[in-house]
């Protein structure tokens, strides 16, 4: 009986206790998430222009704020690479304690839409997170700047180192994580500023319909004895003067009398000489 009431009372004991834990044994345990979604790997700029690109980062599955620092690690000499928001300071509160952490930005824990938001925070955008929904995201731009002596075609890679941290108890970074991102540019040829403008509509105008001419009749002439006067007659065409005759024209048409004249000429000598040859 003894035995029973002793393991009774242990029980007892053990129950209470959990019953009294303080709450910091009920806390849930520490989760850090950097997420993160590039945009386009490919920038395009023009000589002397500037190209932007993209990378946004989220925070769904940690429970702590993820403070991000990015810096340019690689990219041509001549060229000019920002990260935009830049770098800053800023004080965050732990435990009644305030400290200074550097940083370009900060994402907080936040949760799956399973729309996309239509009331975004300023400095924030809704990205879709694939085969989850959508989620908050805080955007960091790397605005890239080429001089304008820069050739056409011309290409380079930059590359953009990411560090997370997590801040523990005593403000010091608790847990760090990096992470690089990659860029190719492209420099291509500008375009022209192009305009348009709208002058007005075209009126079609229809040809104009020719009428027929109407035959003219001629009346008439009248006499003083009212009877009409005859149409006047065209002179007869007088022939051209031998004159005006070309002189190939007027051989041709002799041409054959004159081959005739010789034959017969040619026959009157040959006749005799033949049949004189043929009685001898």
């Amino acid at each position: 009986m003894g035995n029973v009431r002793g393991i009774t009372l242990i029980l007892l004991a053990v129950a209470l206790c959990l019953a009294v834990s303080p709450p910091v044994l009920a806390q849930e345990g520490a989760r850090y998430n950097f997420a993160s979604a590039q945009g386009s790997k490919q920038i395009k700029v023009t000589p002397g222009g500037e190209g932007k690109g993209v990378i946004h980062f989220y925070n769904i599955d940690g429970n702590r704020i993820t403070h991000v620092t990015l810096v340019v690690s690689q990219a041509p000499g001549n060229w000019e690479v920002e990260i935009q928001p830049p770098q800053h300071e800023i004080e965050v509160n732990i435990g009644g304690r305030i400290v200074t952490v550097t940083e370009n930005l900060h994402i907080e824990p936040s949760e799956v839409l399973s729309q996309e938001a239509k009331d975004v925070p300023e400095g924030m955008v809704c990205i879709s997170v694939p085969s989850r929904g959508y989620t908050l995201a805080q955007p960091a731009y790397i605005i890239v700047r080429v001089p304008e002596s820069t050739e056409v075609g011309t290409k380079g890679d930059i590359k953009i180192s990411a560090e997370a941290e997590w801040l523990g108890q005593s403000g010091a970074a608790a847990i760090k994580q990096a992470r690089d991102f990659e860029f190719s540019v492209e420099v291509i040829p500008g375009e022209e500023e192009f305009t348009e403008t709208i002058i007005g509509e075209i009126e079609k105008q229809e040809p104009e319909k020719q009428e027929p001419e109407k035959p003219r009749i001629t009346q008439p002439a009248k006499t003083e004895s009212g009877e009409g006067a005859k149409p006047e007659e065209a002179p007869p065409t007088s022939p051209l003067p031998r004159e005006s005759i070309p002189l190939t024209d007027s051989l041709m048409h002799w041409l054959p009398t004159i081959i005739a004249g010789l034959v017969v000429v040619l026959a009157a000598i040959l006749i005799p000489i033949i049949i004189a040859r043929r009685k001898g």
